[in-house]
């Protein structure tokens, strides 16, 4: 930044502490003013400056910088007004704002999960039901592919079978495109397969935390949803035998 671009910034900052000590003046005069149609005696303002200590009725100007002690006759301290704080004190504020409220939301988002969880849920039982159920798609997946992996490997096979009475000759054109759509479709289904295994190791890892939530949540005295039980046929007494 430039020698004028300080010196603006500069300004600007005493403009602003200029204004909020005026206000902070007119403030206090109101508040004289009514103090003198009232029997309470008008307090005194007093702060430290430069290493000197200011006082008067009114907020002496040197304390634009400082906090102000509003003191009762007696010298007691009816209150401290706080002086502006800069801009880098008000960023530090603004930071510390923002951390506690997205610390806070967090938080809330953690609840709704383990509420999630709790209602989802009502013993680990049905959590490893889930996983396995989650599983089951990517299981099928993996078994159709490798079966078409199969298959290929026997067309390979068969290939190269066919291929031994080209050993002298050039292979026709019809031989080498199999081979290179064989190649092709097996890449194919290896990474379907891989794809899979992937998503199961990512099942696997989110029905692991939860089962570790759950058994947190229960131990610290979580109550999770109650499934209604199925009823004793034998207490009911249509179907009890006559």
């Amino acid at each position: 930044m430039g020698r004028d671009g300080r010196a603006g910034s500069a300004m600007r900052v005493a403009l602003r502490r200029g204004v909020a000590f005026a206000a902070l003046v007119l403030t206090t005069a109101v508040g004289h003013a009514q103090a003198q149609s009232q029997p309470t005696l008008a307090p005194i303002y007093s702060c430290i400056a430069n290493g000197r200590t200011y006082s008067g009725d009114r907020p002496p100007p040197e304390c634009v910088n400082s906090d102000i002690r509003e003191l009762n006759r007696d010298g007691s301290v009816r209150r401290v007004i706080p002086r502006p704080m800069t801009q880098e004190e008000q960023k530090a504020r603004a930071l510390e704002v923002k951390k506690r409220l997205e610390e806070e939301e967090r938080a809330q988002a953690q609840r709704r999960r383990d509420r999630s969880l709790l209602e989802a849920y009502a013993n680990e039982g049905e959590i490893d039901a889930a996983r396995g159920k989650a599983l089951d798609t990517s299981n099928e997946v993996i078994r159709r592919s490798q079966a078409r992996i199969e298959r290929m490997d026997a067309e390979r096979k068969r290939l190269d079978e066919e291929s031994e009475f080209y050993k002298k000759r050039d292979l026709p054109d019809s031989v080498k495109r199999a081979y290179a759509n064989n190649e092709q479709e097996k890449a194919a289904e290896l990474k379907i397969v891989r794809d899979a295994r992937a998503e199961m190791q990512r099942i696997n890892e989110r029905f692991d935390a939860e089962k570790k939530r759950f058994r947190e949540l229960v131990s610290q005295g979580a109550n999770p949803v109650q499934r209604n039980p199925e009823p004793d046929i034998l207490l009911d007494p249509r179907y009890r035998t006559r």
